[in-house]
């Protein structure tokens, strides 16, 4: 599996992890979802070994089984090349400041909620300005960030599957700039049903 150069996404819901995707595909950047009972450490090893590049950040669910996320933190560490890691929390709700500190203390960079899908334009401009900032203040393109929110609220509200598009390329970009004026508020949320059902279930 190729996860060089990319941002690695590891969560056990696959709407979650698609939701990601397309996200950071929408500024650009490459990234790709391992299955959640991945040898996660021992793939970084054998890239390291063969001296080829690593993954540029980590999204990491909290809570994956068998997995010790505190520990997987640490290590990295301790790792030749560390790469920063943000921990995506089992609940949609805010992250208690004490939990955060606590993950950030273990080594992670941040720790996240997971995306509420009542909510989810919101959620993606904070998903994304985290890893702007972890990344060394990326900048955010708007247009295609709004354009991106606005195709996952109508998938979302069809409730159904969606793909996800190749990363949009930019020439005149560089990857690594000066922080971005603040990210456009995008257009209001439509009122939503508290309950939505993503193939058949309730989410």
């Amino acid at each position: 599996m190729n996860i060089a150069d990319k941002i690695v996404i590891l969560h056990q819901a696959e709407l979650q992890g698609n939701i990601w995707e397309k996200i950071l595909h929408s500024q650009g950047l490459q990234s790709v979802i391992l299955p959640f009972s991945v040898d996660l450490q021992g793939e970084l090893l054998d890239l390291a070994a063969a001296q080829q590049s690593l993954p540029n950040l980590i999204l990491l669910e909290q809570q994956l089984p068998s997995f010790d996320t505190a520990k997987f933190c640490q290590w990295m560490q301790s790792f030749e090349q560390p790469i920063p890691v943000i921990l995506i929390a089992a609940q949609t709700r805010k992250v208690a400041p004490a939990d955060r500190e606590t993950a950030i203390a273990n080594g992670a960079a941040d720790l996240l909620p997971q995306f509420d899908l009542n909510s989810i334009a919101i959620e993606a401009v904070s998903g994304l300005k985290t890893v702007a900032k972890v990344l060394g203040n990326i900048n955010i393109v708007n247009n295609t960030l709004v354009t991106c929110i606005m195709e996952l609220k109508r998938e979302l509200e069809a409730g159904q599957e969606f793909p996800v598009a190749p990363p949009v390329v930019s020439s005149n970009t560089p990857e690594l700039k000066p922080p971005a004026p603040t990210v456009a508020s995008p257009p209001p949320e439509a009122p939503a049903p508290k309950t939505r059902k993503y193939r058949g279930r309730d989410y």
